[in-house]
């Protein structure tokens, strides 16, 4: 069923179906250390339980809210797709540090994060979603004993039902300086554009902002606003940009493209080719692609460009929700 058919009678979520074998050797009643999936907000830990499988195979649980404060559900129907992201990239911290070796005081950084989601399996229910994500690691580097870097590929399962797939490229690096990002120098935060052509009610959820140009205001383009200070997205004090800051960009860029229809990333396959410093302006954009189908889905191409170097380009395939 397309997300966008309006008739009522909705398929059952996943939870209301039976529980499989495999779900019951993981456990949802309590969330990993914080440490663990790099979070310093207990209230932000996604990730439950964690296996290992085999050589290079692990399945992790992940339960998300039915009503994040910030993943908020997408008009009311489905969770937000992005909880599949920030799943993918807690997973992924845990896995590094608990079955590679890596230090908690390491540095992990997003070098290429993709998904694909089901929406059929992400409706809301009458509980919270518990996930199971089957992950396999591929591309295991190494310096010595010391991993430097791994592709982490999964599927994702609700209640016995494919739900959706993903892959996500890690880079490791040595010991974070503790005081990275407590510097301050931040440049004037831009105006936002208005909450309810990106999909929020809180200006202060906003990441896009006004172009300074006259030119630049006539197009799909926007100033990234980098504010350190968001409990969410800047759970902690960093050196760069994070990578779920610039995912959300794109979501919005998406949304804001597409309005006044909601819109349901399905699809996301994302490059991060440089860091994105905090104290230097970024700006955004997004190009229309063809769909290459009669369908109601929508396809954008959206770049991030800092100091005229290409930092960040991500493809995203959206479903219009009406």
């Amino acid at each position: 069923m397309s997300p966008t058919d309006p008739t009522p009678t909705l398929p059952l979520p996943p939870e209301a179906r039976a529980e499989t074998d495999l779900d019951r050797d993981l456990d949802f009643v309590r969330t990993a250390p914080r440490h663990l999936v790099a979070r310093s907000a207990v209230a932000e830990v996604l990730i439950t339980d964690w296996r290992q499988l085999g050589p290079d195979t692990f399945r992790l649980g992940a339960q998300w809210p039915r009503g994040h404060h910030f993943y908020a559900p997408v008009a009311g129907t489905w969770y937000d797709p992005l909880l599949a992201a920030e799943s993918l990239r807690q997973a992924s911290v845990l896995v590094g540090q608990a079955y590679y070796g890596v230090p908690a005081d390491h540095h992990f950084t997003i070098a290429e994060l993709e998904f694909e989601v089901v929406p059929g399996a992400l409706l809301l229910g009458a509980r919270p979603a518990e996930m199971r994500l089957d992950f396999t690691a591929t591309d295991v580097r190494r310096s010595g004993d010391t991993l430097t870097g791994l592709t982490l590929e999964a599927d994702l399962l609700r209640g016995g039902d494919f739900a959706g797939a993903g892959r996500l490229t890690l880079h490791v690096s040595d010991r974070r300086d503790p005081a990275a990002g407590e510097g301050g120098g931040y440049p004037p935060l831009p105006d936002p554009v208005p909450p309810a052509i990106v999909g929020r009610l809180d200006e202060h959820d906003v990441v896009l902002g006004v172009p300074g140009s006259a030119a630049e205001r006539r197009g799909l383009n926007w100033e990234l606003r980098i504010d350190p200070g968001h409990p969410v997205l800047f759970d902690h004090p960093t050196a760069d940009v994070p990578g779920m800051v610039l995912l959300e960009a794109a979501r919005q860029a998406v949304q804001a493209a597409c309005a006044p229809y909601r819109v349901l990333p399905v699809e996301l396959r994302s490059a991060f080719h440089h860091p994105v410093a905090l104290a230097t302006p970024c700006h955004i954009s997004a190009t229309r692609l063809p769909t290459g189908s009669a369908s109601e889905d929508a396809a954008l191409r959206i770049t991030a460009w800092q100091s005229d170097h290409l930092a960040f380009d991500s493809l995203v395939v959206a479903a219009l929700c009406g």
